[in-house]
């Protein structure tokens, strides 16, 4: 109620016509295929949407993997458009992106990164093009010849992440099925950059992939943006067991997670042919965000280990897609905040 409040005195002030505010506070994003939608990131039961971006106009259809940038721009992978779009923070409604990319006449794209110099880093997993490209800030229309960092460990790619130094973070799987997450130096190069660190082995307690096939993603990985720790969703090819490992900042090797998410009682379900996107999302205060399907998102506090609840589940309450998408986490910035959440910012006026 307070979110609809909001909107209307917004909308009486200004003479606009809004489904909905642009989230404000801190938000949790899902992509879900031709929309994105957001919630507020301390929201608990049944939610309606704070914003929602949807129509001809996005030009989405197969979005998934997502990522918001550090001027909280979405940087949104197509899966089966070959397309990369990047929409602003207020993107709302049935509009159009900022600006679009196509990374070298590809697609099957699942996982998205971007480092704080603003380069994209889009994942491919389809077999004549498999790797990472890299399209540089500010990018748009066709990229016929990007970049592209391969790894000689991993025949079947998963999911990407940049850490806080600027590296870049593949997952995915060996020939033999081994789990094995390396980190490239790109904050050196992007050209050639080195192999900085390789976890894998029996100790990380990371299950195998031997029956992923190249468009089935089983691993997520995300960075806690102030710590570095790294965190793993990742499930059996029969998605009999779901669990969420966190790893120390910078682990290397054959070593075991620092703690681990994982039971009946955290809600995490296990599916099989998840469609893609990344799974989980880490918020500056160290909470662990988890994309389920029907429009549920399980929070967990930091710290949080074991087969432990979440601390929040956060349910859409408006009709949507059933099948979980990319999730990412947004800072509210900027504006102060009345009790109901309104931006009271001069630069709505100054626009009027």
């Amino acid at each position: 109620m307070k979110s609809a409040l909001c909107v209307a005195v917004v909308s009486m002030l200004f003479g606009v016509q809004l489904a909905h505010a642009a989230c404000s506070h801190d938000a949790i994003f899902l992509t879900l295929g031709d929309q994105i939608r957001g919630y507020s990131a301390r929201a608990n039961g049944a939610t309606e949407p704070c914003q929602v971006l949807q129509g001809p106009l996005t030009t989405l259809m197969t979005a998934g993997a997502t990522v918001i940038d550090r001027k909280d721009a979405f940087h949104v992978a197509q899966f089966g458009n070959d397309t990369v779009d990047i929409f602003p923070r207020k993107a709302e409604g049935n509009q159009a992106p900022g600006r679009s990319f196509m990374p070298g006449m590809t697609n099957d794209l699942p996982g998205i990164a971007v480092d704080s110099r603003l380069n994209d880093f889009v994942l491919s997993v389809r077999p004549s093009t498999a790797g990472v490209m890299v399209v540089p800030a500010n990018s748009s229309g066709p990229i016929p010849n990007p970049v592209r960092i391969t790894d000689p460990n991993i025949t079947q790619y998963q999911s990407i992440a940049i850490d806080g130094d600027d590296n870049l973070l593949i997952a995915g799987y060996d020939i033999q099925g081994t789990a094995i997450i390396d980190t490239f130096g790109t904050s050196r190069s992007v050209t050639a950059p080195p192999l900085l660190r390789s976890l894998t082995g029996p100790k990380t307690d990371l299950f195998p992939g031997r029956d992923v096939f190249f468009s089935q993603i089983a691993t997520s990985i995300a960075v806690d943006p102030r710590t570095d720790e790294l965190f793993v969703y990742n499930t059996t090819a029969d998605a009999s067991q779901t669990q969420v490992s966190i790893f120390a900042a910078k682990a290397n090797g054959n070593v075991q997670p620092i703690r681990t998410i994982s039971g009946p009682a955290t809600g995490i379900i296990g599916q099989r042919l998840l469609p893609p996107g990344n799974r989980i999302a880490v918020s500056p205060d160290g909470r662990l965000f988890v994309a389920e399907p029907n429009l549920r998102i399980l929070a967990f506090a930091p710290g949080a280990r074991g087969n432990v609840a979440p601390s929040q589940v956060i349910e859409d309450s408006t009709p949507g897609p059933a099948n979980p998408g990319g999730i990412a986490f947004r800072s509210g910035r900027g504006g102060q905040q009345d009790e109901n959440e309104c931006s009271m910012k001069t630069e709505e006026a100054d626009r009027k």
